[in-house]
């Protein structure tokens, strides 16, 4: 079976561009006779020269033809044969069964800020560590938060920043740390 079309690239008009009209028309007639029927003639070098350089695309081109040319027999017998269900005996993925569907029954939502909850043990837990004052202010914080979307939990999130306030808090130094002894001096 002979090809009826292939590529003619822009680069191959830009090459021939600097040749003469005969040479032009030998390196047209090469690019079309290897194209389509896989075929060389001869002619001068430097319509050899110019065609040595068209040659790797038309050639790439010429077996991805070929190959489609496979897969459209196998198409005409059908395809690939389907292969029979089978159950499967130990499938990879598990169905996604909600695991704390019995845990959470009992819990109560103390508060729930846009897609985050919090349980009243979870609260209590936070009120204990940290003060009812401090938490309503995390709370506050969280809730104006643009990005609080990203978080899934409102307990460890709000644990977590109560966490990071309480460590800068310590890390702070307030003037009224330093004592007289620890005046500042410049030496010169």
């Amino acid at each position: 079976m002979k090809r009826d079309s292939f590529i003619f690239y822009r680069s191959f008009f830009e090459a021939t561009q600097y040749l003469q009209s005969e040479q032009k028309a030998d390196l047209f007639n090469l690019i079309c006779s290897y194209a389509l029927d896989h075929k060389e003639t001869e002619t001068d070098n430097i319509v050899k020269g110019m065609f040595s350089l068209i040659k790797p695309q038309l050639e790439a081109n010429y077996k991805r033809w070929e190959n489609g040319k496979k897969g459209a027999e196998f198409g005409k017998l059908g395809g690939r044969p389907k292969t029979p269900n089978k159950p499967q005996t130990n499938p990879t993925l598990t169905p996604n069964v909600n695991v704390n569907a019995n845990a959470n029954v009992n819990e109560v939502i103390h508060t729930s800020i846009k897609h985050l909850t919090i349980s009243n043990i979870n609260y209590n837990k936070l009120v204990k560590e940290y003060g009812t004052k401090k938490v309503k202010e995390i709370f506050e914080q969280i809730e104006n938060y643009k990005g609080n979307k990203k978080y899934n939990s409102l307990y460890l999130t709000a644990k977590n920043w109560l966490k990071r306030e309480a460590t800068n808090d310590t890390d702070k130094k307030r003037v009224s740390d330093f004592t007289t002894e620890r005046a500042f001096r410049v030496t010169l």
